[in-house]
C-alpha cells in the first residue's frame, strides 16, 4: 500500500506554540505531536510517522 502525504512547514510562531511544541524542529500529524527537539533520522522519522499512521487504521510497511 502507498500512502501520500502532505508536508507543510510551519514558520509562524504562534501557530507552533499553539501546537505545544516546545523545541523545534518537531513533526505532527492531525494535530498530534509526535516528535520534537532534534531532527530524527530517516529510519526514526519513517517509525514515528508509520506508528501515527497506525493509530488512524493506515497499516504502512517500513523498507529498509
Amino acid at each position: 500500500m502507498k500512502v501520500s502525504l502532505e508536508v507543510e512547514i510551519i514558520a509562524d510562531i504562534r501557530l507552533i506554540k499553539a501546537a505545544g511544541v516546545e523545541m523545534m524542529p518537531a513533526m505532527a500529524l492531525e494535530g498530534k505531536l509526535l516528535h520534537q527537539g532534534r531532527t530524527p533520522n530517516v529510519r526514526e522519522a519513517m517509525t514515528i510517522l508509520s506508528s501515527a499512521l497506525a493509530e488512524h487504521g493506515i497499516k504502512t510497511a517500513l523498507y529498509e
